[in-house]
């Protein structure tokens, strides 16, 4: 069957390409359940932490057009949150999903983070992740919200814009 796929016409000839996209973000981010972490300066000490928190990052994004209205999306992202406090919290996620109407995104993977506020070692964690995106000329504007969930109650999630070339 695969032989017969390969030797096909319409199969040799599909000649999809990924378009990139590509840009800087920045936002809102909410940590449930982050309330104090070692002071680095002190140790032994604990430092008072707001669960509200800036959030930067970079992400890359791969877009496979599937016609008319559905795209698939591939899209790796690195952000770093908590410099407002005086903390580096990175993080990186990569996600798979579709686009729907070259506007709305929605995507789901792994995300992996250096920080774990329950103190049991959780480093991955699932995201998920919807958002809209405008078109700016040659720029576009997207504005997503991200989710992450966690069974002890250390969820966290973030709206984020941004501008992509």
């Amino acid at each position: 069957m695969m032989a017969l796929m390969m030797a096909s016409p319409a199969f040799a000839q599909d000649t999809r390409n990924w378009d990139k996209r590509s840009g800087v973000r920045f936002g809102y981010g909410y940590l449930n359940g982050v309330r104090e972490l070692e002071d680095m300066n002190n140790p032994g000490k604990a430092k008072r932490l707001s669960p509200h928190t800036f959030v930067m990052g970079f992400e890359m994004q791969q877009v496979m057009e599937g016609g008319d209205w559905l795209d698939i999306l591939f899209i790796e992202n690195i952000t770093i949150s908590g410099l407002d406090q005086s903390v580096i919290n990175p993080s990186a996620s990569v996600l798979v999903g579709f686009e729907i109407d070259k506007q709305i995104q929605l995507g789901v993977g792994p995300n992996i983070s250096t920080f774990d506020p329950s103190g049991k070692d959780k480093l991955v964690h699932l995201i998920m992740a919807v958002g809209w995106t405008a078109q700016a000329g040659v720029f576009s504007v997207p504005v997503h919200f991200s989710f992450i969930p966690d069974a002890d109650g250390y969820w966290a999630a973030a709206l984020t814009t941004g501008v992509n070339w």
